[in-house]
């Protein structure tokens, strides 16, 4: 009989929680410094894209959406993290090698939010395969990574 370990709820809300802001954060400072700052535009302008994915071309109208567009980054980063931290929780070996599960867990966010935003008629085409490489680099290094290495810490921590 296998079994299974058992998972303490609150800690791993916690995890995704801290896991999901710092992943979040990481991540759009990354994509700020090297896609928005180039082109001389602020983070304000991404995050009312965000905004508009959920409420519509409303969103560009004024510059207050960015709130409800950088809350929603918050909450889906702290949502993609309870996915991992579930993961880590339940497959030891994600948690042992955190690196390559990181990694891989980026890259299905990435392909996963793609197919999201085709579906919902907002996927644009990167403008370059630079661009294209870049999202995909940010999503493995700058979101994944950080989900794994906050939940490790976390779950060494806490040991369950």
């Amino acid at each position: 009989m296998i079994s299974r370990p058992r998972i303490s709820w609150g800690h791993l809300a916690f995890r995704a929680v801290v896991a999901g802001i710092a992943g979040g954060v990481l991540f759009d400072l990354y994509v700020w410094v090297t896609t928005l700052l180039p082109q001389h535009t602020g983070i304000v302008t991404m995050w009312q894209w965000v905004a508009s994915t959920a409420l519509g071309k409303v969103a560009f109208t004024d510059p207050a959406y960015a709130f409800a567009g950088a809350a929603i980054v918050l909450v889906a980063g702290i949502a993609w993290a309870a996915g991992y931290a579930y993961l880590a929780a339940t497959r030891p070996a994600a948690t042992r090698q955190w690196i390559v599960s990181g990694i891989v867990y980026g890259l299905i966010v990435y392909t996963i939010v793609q197919v999201i935003l085709l579906a919902d008629n907002n996927f644009t085409y990167p403008p370059t395969p630079n661009a294209f490489i870049n999202g995909v680099f940010a999503s493995a290094v700058f979101f994944g990574l950080p989900v794994a290495y906050v939940v490790r810490v976390l779950q060494a921590r806490t040991n369950t």
